[in-house]
């Protein structure tokens, strides 16, 4: 019995190892269209402030971006798989937009980092009924 405990063990392998965590300071640059419709994007450099996720499925974070605007959003991490959503700070008179960001953590980097923008104008041909856009980016732990 011990023995074919021991082979199952074996063949079982060890245990994935723990991806490391998202929490903490991130340098992240986003590239996105300027609005729904454009063909000339924009970078986005903001800075991540995240918490740790403790016993809950999602995160807090903040986000400051390059004018000093603070918004809040929420984080998952699945193995090394990460997702952050949060609203781009806007301006009354703006179009404004969701960021729905995808990307792999590999050590302190984000990497093939994928951005879905739901702006806020509806488009009822799109499943979301808001037009969208596709967008990336890039990004470091620490500042």
């Amino acid at each position: 019995m011990v023995l074919l405990l021991g082979a199952a063990l074996w063949l079982c392998g060890s245990p994935a190892p723990a991806a490391t965590p998202l929490d903490g300071m991130w340098s992240v640059t986003i590239t996105i269209p300027q609005s729904p419709n454009s063909t000339l994007n924009q970078a986005l450099s903001v800075t991540l402030n995240v918490s740790p996720l403790g016993d809950s499925l999602v995160g807090r974070m903040t986000i400051t971006d390059s004018q000093g605007r603070t918004v809040g959003g929420v984080w998952r991490q699945v193995g090394k798989h990460i997702s952050i959503t949060y609203e781009l700070p806007c301006n009354a008179g703006d179009t404004c937009a969701t960021l729905v960001m995808m990307a792999k953590l590999k050590a302190d980097r984000l990497k093939n980092g994928q951005v879905i923008v739901m702006w806020d104008v509806p488009d009822n041909k799109n499943p979301a009924l808001f037009q969208t856009s596709m967008g990336s980016f890039t990004g470091s732990r620490g500042q």
